[in-house]
């Protein structure tokens, strides 16, 4: 900020990038400099504030769309083999083809689960912005909440409640490569106000 004296008042000039006076001229209809742009961006900044959180999500979410095709990867960790499977936007992770535990060690539950990370993130970063993923992670071990903690730590936004406990649904969707958890409530809104592309 620099100050200024105008017409023989101190006022403050705020310095706008190109870019800032784009967006400012997109709602506020001008790019001009000086006292019009100060006060244009200061309205688009109160506009922002009135607004709801869910309607500033909304905004910052690219619409959803759903994977075009299925995706099975599998590798091996220490004789286990680990799979991440999408089939439209639903994400599942078997390992040794079960959704459960079985006989694997605690120490070798760590390497498949990191390694199971690592593959959810090389396929997300292949993903373009706006893909929703979901998942259910398994509860029929006693383990439901270690899944839902490794999902969590994936990028998935916490289970919906309402769901019954062995169907609870998680769910992300990708920006710039990564996923951005999305809780049940932000996803209705989504849904409510047609925040989607075609594929729905």
């Amino acid at each position: 900020m620099i100050p200024h004296i105008e017409n023989g008042e101190a006022c403050i000039v705020v310095a706008i990038s190109t870019e800032g006076r784009k967006a400012a001229a997109e709602i506020m209809g001008t790019v001009s400099l000086g006292n019009k742009s100060i006060k244009g961006v200061a309205k688009v900044r109160e506009a922002n504030n009135n607004k709801s959180p869910m309607q500033m999500f909304m905004e910052q979410t690219p619409k959803l769309i759903i994977p075009e095709y299925d995706i099975r990867k599998t590798e091996s960790v220490n004789g286990h083999k680990v799979k991440v499977e999408i089939r439209g936007n639903d994400i599942s992770i078997p390992v040794d083809g079960s959704y459960e535990r079985g006989d694997i060690s605690p120490q070798d539950g760590k390497r498949v689960a990191l390694q199971a990370l690592r593959m959810v993130q090389s396929e997300v970063a292949k993903m373009p912005d706006g893909t929703l993923l979901e998942n259910s992670p398994s509860t029929g071990d006693g383990l439901g909440e270690g899944r839902v903690s490794l999902y969590m730590r994936a990028g998935f936004g916490s289970p919906d409640q309402n769901d019954p406990p062995d169907g609870r649904r998680m769910r992300a969707v990708v920006k710039k490569g990564k996923l951005t958890p999305i809780s049940a409530e932000q996803h209705r809104y989504l849904m409510n106000n047609r925040h989607y592309n075609s594929l729905f």
